[in-house]
């Protein structure tokens, strides 16, 4: 009886454990079907896409202009500091200008001087001319009445016309300072007016410059980008004082390869993008393309401007810029994040019957920032994985759940 027992007990602990086990392994298979890689997954579609070159280039101004002082002086006044905004003409700072002042009333004290010595000059050459002249016309009449010679004739003549000349060199002289006009003798002997300036003349003219170059000026309107002068201080035409830009415009500049270069034209627009703005798109125009490679670069340099009037844009940011070559129609697009490429090799993942997916060999066209093209291995309608692409294997089986269908 109580070996029966036992008996008993023995199978039932054997009944037991195949329960455990068989529950045991019913919750490793639901385990199993849990673990599937969930999906994403895109119908491909014919579209519109553009062929796009990307390049790089730094911002600078649209203009950028050092301005150093024509003159050597001290500054006495400064106008403008860096930030502010100046109008073409507004006055940056002065010099200091005493001693042009001085150089020019000497000037005008020596004009004064050489305007009384050519004054006498001229009463002096006039007093002679007219001796000269009453003699020659006496000489003549005596000649005529055959009391001289015509030798004595001729000498009083000679005596008379140098007279002449030298009473009018002193008159024009006198009148070149006094009234700064010179009178000359034409071709035909006629008598024509033209300024001319004495040396004195153009020496007060020059200091005259000077006291007006004392007052600098910004050549355009813009923004001072820096200040290097303090009040006090000498400065000299060798010395850059202020650097004002305009950044009411702003160009980039970038390279293009020599299969790009027949591609663009001056006043093509392009996409412009600025990641120091988070990326913000702008609208450039080609402005310039150099038709040959510098030595310092590998391209062809290439400038392109952006307005930018609110001056979001700042010089020395970083552009990337999109060139459009060529533009498709009615082709096989696919997101560009479908497309896994490994040593050269383009594939997609594609979803196939039963929720298994297969690796796809793919070639690539144009692609635009957000889509390829598609030219071989796939067709419309076709499902490629663009999300969870990374964490699969040909073959395997996923969890489609979500995605464009």
């Amino acid at each position: 009886m109580l070996r029966i027992k036992k008996s008993i007990s023995m199978i039932m602990l054997m009944l037991l454990t195949v329960t455990f086990f068989v529950g045991c392994g019913s919750k490793e298979e639901e385990t199993v079907a849990a673990q599937l890689t969930a999906i994403e997954t895109y119908s491909v579609k014919t579209g519109d896409i553009q062929l796009v070159h990307n390049s790089f280039g730094n911002i600078k101004p649209l203009r950028e202009v050092a301005i150093v002082p024509k003159v050597a002086e001290k500054v006495t006044s400064i106008m403008k500091d860096m930030g502010d905004r100046v109008a073409e003409g507004d006055i940056l700072f002065s010099l200091e200008k005493t001693s042009f002042y001085q150089q020019l009333d000497q000037l005008d004290a020596q004009l004064r001087q050489q305007l009384m010595q050519a004054e006498a000059a001229m009463r002096q050459t006039e007093i002679q001319y007219y001796s000269a002249k009453e003699d020659y016309n006496r000489m003549k009449a005596l000649y005529e009445a055959q009391a001289v010679s015509r030798q004595m004739l001729d000498t009083h003549e000679n005596a008379y016309k140098l007279a002449e000349s030298q009473y009018n060199n002193a008159k024009d002289n006198y009148y070149l300072l006094q009234n700064k006009v010179l009178v000359g003798t034409a071709e035909d002997n006629t008598h024509l007016t033209a300024e001319a300036k004495s040396v004195l003349e153009t020496q007060k003219e020059s200091i005259l410059k000077m006291i007006t170059d004392s007052e600098v000026r910004s050549p355009i309107t813009g923004i001072v980008a820096n200040r290097n002068i303090e009040i006090g201080e000498m400065v000299s035409p060798q010395m850059p004082a202020f650097t004002v830009v305009d950044i009411d415009a702003v160009v980039i500049e970038t390279e293009v390869t020599e299969g790009m270069i027949s591609s663009i034209s001056i006043g093509q627009e392009t996409a412009v993008s600025i990641q120091a703005l988070d990326g913000k798109k702008f609208t450039g125009i080609v402005d310039s393309i150099s038709p040959v490679v510098s030595e310092q670069r590998v391209g062809y340099p290439v400038k392109i401007i952006i307005n930018n009037v609110t001056h979001e844009i700042r010089p020395g940011m970083f552009a990337e810029i999109s060139f459009v070559i060529d533009n498709r129609s009615n082709t096989l697009l696919v997101p560009m994040e479908a497309v896994l490429t490994i040593d050269g090799v383009s594939s997609v993942f594609v979803l196939k019957d039963n929720d298994i997916v297969a690796r796809q060999m793919v070639e690539t066209g144009a692609k635009d920032g957000e889509y390829f093209e598609i030219t071989k291995g796939l067709q419309e309608g076709d499902l490629v994985v663009v999300k969870g692409q990374h964490f699969i294997i040909d073959g395997e089986k996923v969890q489609p759940v979500g995605g464009v269908q």
